[in-house]
């Protein structure tokens, strides 16, 4: 030990040749390249000038692009899917007599506080009947005086239930924060008839889910998308959920490009679903003599927006530069979008050259100010900078001449504001624990390589809640008896290979390998919420890949290995198991000697994956099981309910 630290002295000490102390090379190095920035700067500032400006811009209206046309997908992608797994609920489509306190309408409440960007959801059905939850909180004063919403209202539940000879009568409850109704209203001559509504006709005519195209809302006025799926239970009918628009364009506007940017959106007939004046637009269209309707981009013809349209001829993307009638020069963007099928919608941006190049121009003043500035307290901050790293490089020296003689970690490590030489230090003190516990596991002197310590090194463990799997190829004795050694090595390393690529993809800890056999467990040592699920689905995969794995060694004129499993969940001891010089990170417990037992029992019922009850009850919603009986396991003496896992459920 004495000679390799006099080595590592020797390899630190500095040469006879010319050398500069680190504080005095640093200070030289720091100042030379802000002296070559600085030039750099001056000679580039003329012509970047022009070209910052265009890209700034460009970014800025590609990012405003992105975002706007990302959120209102983003929205209405989220909204589509819930619409799904609505129409697919028993509570919603097993009847048509719905009613205002009905298991329906309690799921459109949650669903409504699951996402807050829905105005209303509702479900039609084929004989006329209506049931809608509608949040108020979010209406403007006009939007509640069309609804009639009392003061306290913050949720609307309209139920329409057909009567005689036609008659589509509403009951209107309104329901505050807490769920009281705070009133009602009855409308005997309502006549909403959702079976004539577009998004009811076409949703039925498509049989699939569909997203409208924006319209005003008769109920409140005020502009929506309507998303919407056909019911798959037992009677017909319609799921929709609106999404209000008229919040979307006050969003859209404070991301426009510049001071004197403007942002326009609309979708593929012409309809309005952004503009600077929105709210007016939609209060004007409100009083149309036929009925009310979306403002269209028609209606703009003059100035700079109209000059792009004219340009555009229908393309998906168009960009580039234009000049309005006082002179001033404007960048512009216009890029199609997916709206929802099967419609699109467009985003027409435009930025005036002039607000970004004002920025720029004074960013550039002042950073130039401010390197002049500080170019000339460098001298002295660089000194002090460099003393400071050099107190830390020295210690990090010292610490790794210890880390030759396997010395025990010191309890802090070298710590810098410098994050390289900070997490150097944290390296080091890394290495030095690493090395130190390696050493508890192997002969000191075979130690190479270090560890991240997340196991400790003390024998012992801690009771666990952990998933099991057992794997076992049936017939193994018989197939290794007649195989080649030197072939079945490979075979087995092949199988292995395919087993352990989807046990550690679900993120399983594979404890041993035992003959033909393996065993796998889940949440441990790191927890996992969902480890029965990432078991159950570890074992499907795996039996699939062998399967192909199978079918090349039949090709290869090899025998196959038919894989069995066992899957239990339980309560073990999970740690290290061994001695001080050896450990081995394992699990033990009856949980452990089950799922070994479960894996036994295919061979006795011809199957392939067998789970315990306690497995089929946390994972039964989202994967197919055959009850198989009741059996007491070897060396058990409780009967276990057991279970056949046939695939995932679709």
């Amino acid at each position: 030990m004495a000679t390799q630290e006099v080595e590592l002295k020797e390899l630190v000490r500095p040469s006879h040749r010319l050398t500069l102390t680190f504080r005095a090379a640093i200070t030289l190095a720091v100042m030379a390249f802000v002296i070559a920035l600085a030039a750099l700067l001056i000679a580039i500032q003329v012509r970047a000038l022009h070209w910052a400006t265009k890209e700034a811009a460009s970014a800025y209206m590609d990012a405003t692009s992105a975002k706007a046309s990302g959120r209102l997908q983003t929205e209405i992608t989220a909204i589509a899917s819930l619409v799904r797994v609505l129409a697919t609920s028993a509570s919603v489509a097993k009847s048509n007599e719905g009613t205002e306190i009905g298991p329906a309408i309690a799921l459109f409440k949650t669903a409504l506080q699951e996402l807050p960007q829905i105005d209303s959801i509702c479900a039609g059905f084929e004989n006329g009947a209506l049931l809608e939850v509608r949040r108020t909180s979010d209406l403007n004063e006009e939007q509640r005086k069309r609804l009639r919403a009392t003061p306290h209202a913050d949720i609307v539940i309209n139920s329409i239930r057909p009567g005689p000879g036609g008659a589509l009568p509403l009951r209107r409850i309104f329901e505050d924060r807490q769920g009281n109704d705070v009133g009602q209203l009855d409308l005997w001559k309502y006549g909403y008839d959702a079976r004539k509504r577009l998004w009811y006709h076409d949703t039925m005519k498509a049989d699939r889910s569909l997203v409208s195209l924006p319209y005003l809302s008769s109920s409140i006025g005020a502009p929506v998308i309507t998303i919407s799926a056909p019911l798959r239970g037992k009677v017909p009918g319609v799921v929709a959920a609106d999404l209000k628009l008229d919040t979307f364009s006050d969003f859209v506007q404070t991301q426009r490009p510049g001071k004197r940017g403007i942002v326009l959106i609309f979708d593929s007939t012409g309809s309005l679903i952004a503009h600077p004046d929105f709210a007016q637009l939609v209060t004007s269209a409100m009083t149309h003599p036929s009925q009310p309707q979306l403002p269209n981009i028609k209606e703009i013809s003059s100035g700079v927006a109209a000059a792009v349209l004219r340009g555009a001829h229908g393309r998906e993307y168009y960009d580039g530069n234009i000049r309005d009638d006082q002179g001033n020069d404007y960048l512009f963007m216009l890029a199609k979008f997916p709206l929802g099928e099967p419609y699109s919608a467009s985003i027409l941006l435009l930025g005036a050259q002039g607000d970004f190049a004002q920025d720029i121009r004074r960013l550039q003043f002042t950073g130039l100010t401010l390197a002049t500035i500080a170019g000339a307290a460098f001298i002295p901050a660089v000194w002090i900078f460099g003393s400071r790293m050099s107190l830390s490089l020295k210690a990090l020296t010292a610490e790794a001449v210890e880390l030759q003689n396997l010395a025990e970690p010191t309890p802090k490590p070298v710590v810098s504001r410098i994050r390289e030489i900070h997490e150097l230090g944290s390296a080091m003190s890394l290495a030095q624990r690493a090395i130190w516990s390696f050493a508890h596991f192997v002969p000191r002197k075979l130690v190479q390589g270090v560890i991240d310590n997340s196991i400790a090194t003390e024998l012992g463990g801690v009771r666990e809640e952990i998933t099991v799997i057992f794997t076992d190829v049936r017939d193994f004795t018989t197939i290794a008896e007649s195989a080649d050694p030197d072939t079945l090595m490979h075979q087995m390393s092949r199988y292995f290979s395919v087993l352990t690529e989807a046990f550690l993809a679900e993120g399983g800890t594979i404890d041993k390998f035992i003959g033909d056999a393996m065993m796998v467990f889940w949440n441990a040592p790191n927890p996992q919420l969902d480890h029965v699920e990432r078991a159950c689905r570890a074992a499907l995969v795996a039996r699939s890949a062998c399967e192909k794995l199978n079918s090349h060694f039949e090709t290869e004129g090899l025998k196959p290995f038919f894989t069995r499993f066992g899957i239990h969940v339980g309560e073990a001891v999970v740690g290290n198991l061994g001695s001080t010089e050896r450990m081995n990170y394992t699990a033990l417990g009856n949980t452990v000697n089950l799922a070994a037992r479960l894996e036994g029992l295919n061979k006795q019922f011809g199957t392939a994956i067998l789970v315990s009850e306690g497995v089929y009850l946390r994972v039964r919603h989202c994967f197919l099981f055959r009850p198989i009986e009741s059996v007491i396991a070897k060396g058990m003496t409780k009967a276990t309910r057991i279970f056949e896992l046939i695939g995932a459920a679709t």
